[in-house]
């Protein structure tokens, strides 16, 4: 719980051993079936990924739109099919999580390098629009194409991290003047013992296969600056890089 000061506040998180606060709250028991390159997507991407479309509140048959299909964008589509979407349309471009999306429950692809995705969207469902948008990536605008493609009495759940500009947009009009009964929700990844113990349990029984997310695996801490430069980078071969550490 409160994990996110390990990356900017407390000091060792790079290092071999560190030390974990209220342990008995945040820490969990891995199974030995579980690799640790798998493993460690748990506590980020899994969780993340899947509290966009717990936010969503996806139901059974419904048409979901991803946006943005990085590590969490692709755990945002994973929970959306374990929540029952039926049509599920991802926006991105890159061909390996493409391919990745398709893996984890994608029927459609729209590359937002083609064209205004609004409009790519609209062609798709005929006008009609989705149910639900889980963000997972983009600029602050991405909110208002969100809330253009959500049909009426439709969720817009973002777990991208929007750090620029003062304001996020809403567009008036689709946004029926403020009364199509559209719901925005913005959350923060959950963590804690309790919900890795759920997480856990997805994958050990095979639910959910996180470990599709890993495409570079180094051996040694001192690979650690690279991995982080690989993620600056993103070469198109990546997805997500991971440091064990023996």
């Amino acid at each position: 719980m409160a994990g996110w000061k390990f990356s900017n506040i407390k000091d060792g998180s790079m290092g071999e051993f560190f030390h974990v606060n209220d342990a008995d709250m945040n820490l969990a028991l891995l199974p030995d079936e579980i690799p640790l390159e798998t493993a460690v997507m748990i506590p980020d991407m899994v969780t993340t990924g899947l509290h966009g479309a717990e936010m969503a509140d996806i139901q059974l048959g419904a048409t979901i739109a991803v946006i943005g299909i990085g590590p969490v964008g692709l755990m945002g589509v994973a929970g959306a099919k374990l929540r029952g979407a039926g049509r599920l349309i991802v926006v991105g471009s890159r061909p390996i999580c493409v391919e990745a999306a398709k893996y984890y429950g994608a029927t459609d692809v729209v590359n937002y390098r083609d064209g205004d995705i609004v409009e790519q969207i609209a062609k798709l469902t005929g006008g009609k629009g989705v149910d639900a948008v889980i963000i997972a990536g983009g600029k602050p605008e991405v909110v208002a194409q969100a809330v253009k493609i959500t049909k009426p009495g439709g969720n817009i759940s973002n777990i991208n991290y929007h750090g620029e500009g003062e304001f996020l947009p809403i567009p008036r009009v689709e946004w029926g003047s403020g009364m199509a009964h559209k719901t925005v929700r913005g959350g923060l990844c959950p963590g804690g013992r309790l919900r890795m113990e759920m997480l856990i349990d997805l994958v050990k029984y095979n639910r959910l296969d996180p470990g599709k997310l890993v495409t570079h695996v180094f051996k040694g801490i001192e690979h650690a600056e690279r991995a982080l430069l690989l993620m600056k980078d993103k070469p198109r071969d990546l997805i997500k890089p991971v440091v064990l550490v023996e």
